[in-house]
């Protein structure tokens, strides 16, 4: 599995039901990849249907522990995305085969990260400490280290963020509509999510 590139759509619900709703409409869109985040009820269960009904780049957001790792692996995800960095966690993935994307915030964490093994440091929460203007001050120094980027981000911020040289920009809710999840209604999300990604992603990356 590769690092996503692009627009990573983050899925975080309090119904596994909805989750995979959104998560079969994301996944016949430009989405870089589908994160479905442990905070999801039975979220495991959520990125097992999706992997077995052939969705494309699906992983594990939230991931705190080596269990959930390994939960994710079982399941058929691609990678795992962590709001911090854990060595335990990274090298696990890392064994396992799985994409590895810790959290990050200072340069000395980003690089601390890369060292043990992650394919790329997660700079959460961006929106918090400087958005794009701090993602193109890190990559200055660091331009070595591939930077995916999270946390109060708007689509029509993305395209700033990957000129910046962020390799990927995580997009939450922005991508649905409430009332079309609740509905179940998989064509309106995904009729709704493509138009949010003209704007995000126009490239097509």
């Amino acid at each position: 599995m590769s690092l996503p590139r692009g627009v990573v759509a983050v899925v975080r619900t309090g119904s596994a039901e909805h989750a995979l709703t959104i998560g079969r409409a994301l996944s016949g869109t430009r989405v870089a990849a589908v994160e479905v985040t442990f905070t999801v009820p039975d979220a495991v269960g959520v990125i097992a249907r999706l992997v077995g009904e052939g969705a494309g780049n699906v992983g594990a957001g939230t991931v705190r522990t080596v269990g959930q790792v390994r939960e994710c692996a079982q399941a058929g995800g691609g990678f795992v995305v962590s709001p911090h960095t854990d060595a335990a966690v990274v090298r696990e993935a890392v064994d396992l085969g799985l994409v590895a994307v810790p959290g990050a915030l200072t340069p000395s964490e980003m690089v601390a990260a890369i060292g043990l093994g992650a394919h790329a440091a997660k700079v959460f929460p961006v929106g918090a400490v400087g958005g794009v203007e701090y993602v193109r001050s890190v990559r200055e120094p660091l331009p070595d280290v591939p930077l995916v980027v999270s946390g109060g981000i708007t689509p029509e911020q993305v395209p700033a963020y990957l000129a910046a040289g962020a390799v990927a920009v995580c997009l939450g809710k922005v991508l649905w509509r409430e009332e079309d999840v609740a509905a179940g209604d998989v064509e309106a999300v995904r009729r709704y999510a493509s138009a949010v990604l003209d704007v995000a992603d126009p490239a097509g990356r």
